[in-house]
């Protein structure tokens, strides 16, 4: 990595483990496999690892080198990959060096390779990444069980989104959850992350943004790209159901994901071809579902999921392509204002995602009683509820009450825009209210 590249080099959650997976010198180690849709800075991230790496290490890149990747397509032994890699680019498995192959899934062969880099490979540090990484193993391929490591790199967080503006100083207090909070700094926060929600957390977005570049046109160009490998890859036959579903979940981020929302009257086979492309930007960490749970595990069954896109600002893109842009702040109009409590809540689902938190919401009945998050932790289960009001009371807590009595619970939490708080109730319930831009430090709270 350069200097300058040094310099533009936003610091992530993720460094460190890639950075603890480099300096373990345990023999036989496992394949490390970066994963995250394109664009949320895979290839930085272990790129920055790698500079500050004593050992050599040999970065390959399967999309831009096609000779190669041709190649190791033509391997039918793991010893023909072996010499191919010291043939054409150095690499000796013997010297304990380090291999990053990047896109490795644009080679059909090369997952089959995947357990023997473990097995015969003592001394070497291998990190496989890729922006549709589950296509690394075929069909005709078993996956590694117990061979491969998983990092799953998504957009920035709000504390990163505030370093990449040079506001160090306010994702310090972001990460730290300070308890006081003056009304004008809990202000500035605000619209901060007013900003944040628009321009969502893609790396390359974040600095355009930063430098006053044109983040809308970015954002297209990206989504248009997502498009592109979609038909690359399988077609273009479902080209318009890939648009739909994408669409389908911006637009009705927060309820119910409906296969008619995708598609007007979808037939038997439409409902099945709907659900498998769900499920590929599902695999590609484009989209994160949520299921719904009841009362009883029968009830379940008859809810339909929620679905998020990985990326608030690619879902604002989306939705707000032809109406004017909503506002934490400037916008008023309750009616307009109600859909800003689902642009919340789908980043709420990126930030649990982003730290491994599983997405599953609660239902009292079909028609009501809705809790948008249940978060289990050592102690037991929280319910989280996203509400875009700038002042919160006991109306905007009654869902998590019923939960928290029915399931004997002693503490649920509002995230809002109003500032923090706690309320403790005299049958000794706790509720309380985090603003949003202090998620993370609940996220990371949650899941130690």
């Amino acid at each position: 990595m350069d200097e300058n590249s040094r310099k533009k080099y936003i610091p992530r959650r993720r460094d460190k483990a890639v950075s603890d997976f480099l300096r373990d010198s345990s023999p036989n180690k496992n394949v490390l496999l970066v994963e995250g849709a394109r664009q949320v800075g895979k290839s930085s991230l272990v790129s920055n690892a790698l500079a500050n790496v004593a050992c050599k290490s040999y970065a390959l890149n399967l999309e831009r080198d096609a000779r190669l990747c041709s190649l190791i397509d033509e391997c039918r032994e793991f010893r023909d990959f072996e010499a191919l890699l010291r043939d054409r680019v150095g690499f000796d498995p013997a010297k304990g060096e380090v291999l990053f192959i990047d896109e490795a899934q644009e080679s059909r062969r090369l997952g089959g390779f995947v357990r023997f880099m473990k097995e015969e490979w003592h001394q070497v540090s291998v990190i496989l990444s890729g922006s549709t990484l589950a296509r690394l193993f075929r069909e005709d391929q078993r996956y590694p069980v117990g061979r491969v490591d998983r990092i799953v790199v998504g957009s920035f967080c709000f504390s990163e989104f505030l370093e990449a503006l040079g506001e160090g100083h306010l994702a310090e207090v972001v990460r730290s959850c300070q308890a006081e909070i003056s009304p004008q700094r809990h202000l500035r926060l605000l619209e901060l992350y007013d900003d944040f929600l628009k321009t969502g957390g893609l790396p390359a977005v974040v600095l355009s943004y930063a430098l006053g570049g044109d983040c809308a046109e970015m954002l297209g160009q990206i989504l248009a790209d997502y498009e592109r490998d979609f038909i690359r890859i399988f077609g273009e036959g479902d080209a318009a159901l890939v648009k739909g579903c994408l669409r389908s979940v911006a637009n009705f981020v927060g309820g119910p994901s409906k296969n008619t929302s995708v598609w007007p009257n979808p037939t038997t086979r439409m409902n099945a071809r709907i659900a498998e492309v769900f499920l590929r930007l599902e695999d590609w960490h484009l989209i994160m579902r949520s299921e719904q749970r009841g009362v009883g595990m029968e009830a379940s069954h008859d809810y339909l999921p929620k679905r998020y896109l990985f990326d608030t600002g690619l879902l604002r893109s989306l939705r707000e392509s032809a109406v004017p842009p909503i506002h934490l702040l400037e916008t008023v109009d309750s009616l307009v204002r109600k859909s800003l409590g689902g642009v919340i809540e789908n980043q709420v689902a990126v930030d649990f995602s982003g730290e491994g938190i599983p997405l599953a919401g609660w239902k009292k009945t079909p028609s009501g009683g809705e809790i948008d998050f249940i978060v289990k932790t050592g102690a037991g289960t929280i319910p989280v509820e996203c509400k875009a009001a700038l002042k919160c009371d006991r109306r905007h807590w009654q869902g998590i009450l019923e939960y928290l009595e029915q399931f004997k619970q002693g503490l649920g939490i509002v995230v809002s825009l109003a500032p923090l708080a706690e309320t403790r109730l005299s049958n000794g319930t706790r509720i309380l209210n985090l603003p949003v831009y202090f998620l993370e430090k609940f996220v990371t709270l949650a899941k130690g």
